[in-house]
């Protein structure tokens, strides 16, 4: 098999290569303005790294996570804005299943009234059964994606409410605490989780025929049908492992702040989620997607918003401060951008090629 010529003008053409660029110069400004931006040391105490980059990747695992399934909800042409629900439902169960009855047990404690394996089970039962919800709506009902989530969104929060009568549980359990707060290998257990979740949803979309059904559903669902593709069960299955992923972050989230916060959790996590797949180049028509982008597209939302609070730049600013700057990476990720980009590249290219053969 011939091997493919590289071609600096098809590497400008790619959107992942611009998110790259994107997060390097972000990082790049940082350094400019303050190097120890780049710091890491290492605690004894605690085991772990300690870093404005390590911190990145911690608070980014929430978001990564939950795009990851994101992702293959856009490849099919749809979007799910009830993940962030999800995430204040798995805290509000686990915080439940840990404390249940505030009245008998009112001190937080180390200790959890059900069995810990029922506190990381049961929330992720239900937030795949709700997942699996959005899927059958979706599926079998006929309704947009954007509507029965809609609905999953609304409803979430106050079955949330209504998991824990409004009240909001605290814990002092130590094993619950090390989801969140834990290390492995010198890493916070966010990050561990996440590069297992990432590398779980890759293998399990492009190391099967999975990943091609996906694309193939959200290219042309009718298309993928007449193939032998069951389109309604490739949706059923989507849905539901979003669900389960929003799960697990749920976990996470409600392990570092050690409560159930049913208002504020995962508050504005379906934004995130989706600009972390845009930037990371999967197209919202649906098709191709890249589970590598989404990643990148995760972290530099999180870098933006470390840049913020690390600089000192008012808090009042920062959602404006971090539109404009994704702004500009999708501009530089538009087709026009992208081809004009591409035409320079290539020129060069010409030209350096033609100088050679002149100087042979």
């Amino acid at each position: 098999m011939k091997k493919k010529k590289f071609s600096l003008s098809d590497l400008m053409r790619s959107k992942i290569t611009w998110a790259v660029i994107a997060e390097l110069l972000i990082l790049l400004v940082c350094f400019i303005i303050r190097p120890e931006f780049f710091s890491i040391s290492y605690q004894p105490t605690t085991g772990m790294l300690y870093g404005s980059l390590i911190d990145i990747l911690n608070r980014s695992a929430e978001i990564t996570i939950i795009a990851m399934g994101m992702t293959l909800v856009i490849a099919l042409g749809g979007t799910d804005l009830s993940v962030g629900a999800l995430v204040a439902v798995s805290g509000a169960i686990a915080l439940k299943f840990l404390r249940w009855d505030v009245s008998a047990y009112p001190t937080p404690g180390d200790y959890t009234i059900y069995p810990f394996v029922l506190v990381l089970l049961v929330p992720l039962a239900v937030c795949t059964l709700m997942g699996l919800f959005n899927g059958v709506m979706i599926a079998n009902v006929g309704m947009q994606p954007i509507i029965a989530t809609l609905i999953l969104m609304v409803a979430g929060r106050g079955v949330a409410q209504i998991l824990t009568n409004g009240k909001q549980f605290t814990t002092l359990y130590t094993p619950f605490r090390f989801i969140g707060q834990g290390s492995l290998f010198c890493l916070p257990m966010p990050i561990v989780i996440s590069a297992i979740v990432v590398a779980a949803v890759a293998l399990f979309t492009r190391k099967t025929a999975f990943g091609t059904m996906v694309e193939s559903v959200g290219i042309n669902p009718s298309a993928s049908r007449l193939s032998g593709i069951n389109a309604k069960a490739v949706i059923l299955i989507v849905f539901a492992l979003t669900g389960l992923l929003s799960g697990i972050a749920g976990l996470i989230y409600s392990s570092r702040i050690m409560s159930n916060d049913s208002n504020n959790a995962g508050l504005n996590y379906e934004m995130d989620a989706i600009l972390a797949v845009v930037i990371g180049g999967t197209n919202m028509s649906g098709g191709k997607f890249s589970l590598a982008g989404t990643v990148i597209g995760s972290i530099i939302i999180r870098t933006i918003v470390t840049f913020v609070y690390y600089f000192g730049i008012v808090s009042e600013a920062t959602m404006a401060f971090k539109a404009l700057i994704i702004a500009v990476v999708i501009v530089l990720q538009s087709e026009p951008a992208r081809e004009w980009f591409a035409k320079r590249a290539k020129n060069r290219q010409d030209r350096m090629s033609a100088a050679v053969k002149g100087d042979a």
